[in-house]
């Protein structure tokens, strides 16, 4: 039998489960036979929302089953069911609801069909009890307990021979009357969510995930020395941010350290603490004898892959009270997956932090990007990407774009068709490993290039801005958006491993919600 949905909805009777599953056992393979699981009733004549467990289509009819599970009493005109815990509760009659529910639904549906004649009825499913009582108000036939429970397809023959024995019953319907039936009572639909409503609801959860990862500030703030890694989107920089917060505080001098100016300007808009300094590497010292401060009382460094060489490690060792070896320290980093895009990452600056026993705080939980995101880039590039991800968003889009002598013709129906979906352009980020400049951007029109602005040192302290926002990739490590075009790659296999691998998982990680990839088709050189 096809049972429609294929999954039973969400229901409290374990009973109604259990028949769900025995109807589709029941008549297999023969899909002429319907069962409609949970159907609601907007007509019907003694209740404001009625519903029917069961309704059944087949060449036999129309029929409803009522499903009453649990133990079963009757006294004195009213019905009782006892659960497991053997409480009693007053019911509905079931006849009456099933035999209500039938005609709800054959007044919904006689002008409709108003010159077919389509056979009824109704039974009730008792599947926990031995039904052994004899009375003229109830035909047995109509009756399924839990011995006839055991075959319902037996139950069901009898159960529809005896129907068709009534006045006005003997006609069977077609197939093609059983579909339109179907389609009438339950017809099949989709509206689609538009893209603007995925992205804010996947932003939400987002949210959410990365307030689940504070628990590690607890463990973080209970030591000395840490060393914290993760893969991209598993909230390394909102975790540092959130730490240097909370240690400030405390009334300590805190310096947040970075390799990235632009990610310097973006937190430096986030957060505003006399006793907290956001630096690069390159302006620690001097940021240091602006604020008047000799030496720093807690150091975290983001993006700690990115000053994994010994002139950086020197630097922040002068800047930090007790140095690296006895001083309070917090680094996060991702030397797995994102080194070597600055400086070439060296495993001797890691040995020697390690040396100065640090506690190891792993971040698993990517509370950025969706699944389909996570899983791509597990496919395309073998790296890992944490578990969970802020749940089922739309699939990765991949073109391959000609750019060399047409317009950028996908790139440009792409961007107008997330812009057309509702999506606002401040959600919008362009990636190239290129320069603005030379990227491909020059082959949009002119209208579509006007809607785009190139972030900068100074935009950046505004960013997410109004407009679609484009960015080298490089720049924009550490940083986010809920859609990510990435544009001006040869395609995967055509890249050296050096030169992809470590600009496509930051590029492809950038993305909350959508991400885009567009191949470049390799220029021939004539």
């Amino acid at each position: 039998m096809n049972v429609i949905p294929s999954h039973p909805y969400k229901t409290d009777s374990n009973a109604e489960y259990r028949l769900f599953k025995k109807l589709q056992e029941a008549f297999h393979p023969d899909n002429s036979y319907i069962a409609l699981h949970s159907l609601n009733l907007t007509h019907h004549k003694t209740k404001r929302f009625g519903e029917a467990d069961f309704v059944i289509l087949c060449q036999y009819g129309l029929f409803v089953l009522e499903v009453k599970g649990g133990g079963i009493s009757y006294r004195d005109g009213n019905w009782y069911t006892v659960n497991r815990s053997q409480q009693e509760f007053k019911i509905q009659d079931p006849f009456r609801q099933a035999e209500g529910a039938l005609h709800a639904l054959k007044d919904k549906i006689k002008d409709h069909f108003s010159s077919w004649s389509i056979p009824i009825g109704y039974g009730v499913i008792f599947p926990d009890v031995s039904w052994k009582v004899t009375s003229s108000e109830w035909a047995s036939q109509t009756i399924c307990d839990s011995y006839k429970f055991r075959n319902i397809e037996s139950w069901l023959r009898n159960f529809f021979r005896y129907w068709q024995q009534k006045p006005y019953n003997q006609a069977k319907l077609t197939t093609e009357q059983i579909k339109q039936l179907k389609a009438f009572i339950r017809p099949d639909f989709e509206l689609v969510e538009p893209l603007h409503s995925r992205i804010d609801r996947l932003s939400e959860q987002a949210v959410k995930l990365t307030k689940d990862q504070y628990k590690y500030l607890d463990i973080a703030t209970a030591n000395k020395r840490v060393l914290c890694s993760g893969g991209a989107g598993t909230g390394k920089t909102f975790l540092a941010l959130e730490l240097a917060r909370r240690l400030a505080k405390e009334d300590r001098s805190v310096v947040l350290v970075f390799k990235s100016s632009w990610l310097r300007y973006y937190l430096q808009s986030l957060i505003s603490n006399e006793y907290v300094t956001i630096s690069t590497i390159e302006s620690i010292a001097i940021d240091q004898k602006r604020a008047g401060i000799d030496l720093y009382d807690v150091l975290i460094v983001d993006e700690g892959q990115d000053l994994f060489d010994f002139d950086s490690i020197t630097l922040l060792e002068s800047s930090l009270k007790g140095g690296l070896k006895k001083g309070e320290w917090y680094i996060f980093h991702d030397v797995n997956n994102q080194a070597g895009l600055f400086i070439e990452t060296k495993a001797e600056v890691l040995e020697l932090l390690e040396s100065y026993k640090p506690i190891n705080i792993p971040l698993t939980t990517n509370c950025r990007n969706t699944k389909p995101i996570i899983e791509t880039i597990k496919d395309k590039l073998s790296l890992d990407m944490g578990n969970k991800g802020t749940g089922f968003g739309p699939e990765v889009d991949f073109f391959l774009e000609d750019f060399t002598d047409a317009p950028a013709t996908k790139l440009a129906a792409k961007l107008t068709e997330i812009i057309k979906s509702g999506v606002h352009s401040s959600s919008i980020t362009i990636l190239s490993p290129l320069p603005y400049k030379q990227s491909n951007l020059r082959n949009l029109s002119d209208k579509l290039k006007g809607q785009i602005v190139e972030l900068d040192d100074y935009s950046i302290r505004n960013f997410p801005i109004s407009n679609i926002s484009f960015s080298e990739i490089k720049n924009f490590k550490g940083l986010e958006n809920e859609v990510i075009l990435l544009i001006d790659f040869p395609k995967q296999e055509n890249a050296t491993p050096m030169e992809s691998k470590v600009l496509h998982y930051v590029a492809m990680t950038r993305a909350r919600s959508l991400l885009c990839v567009f191949w470049s088709v390799p220029k021939i050189e004539k």
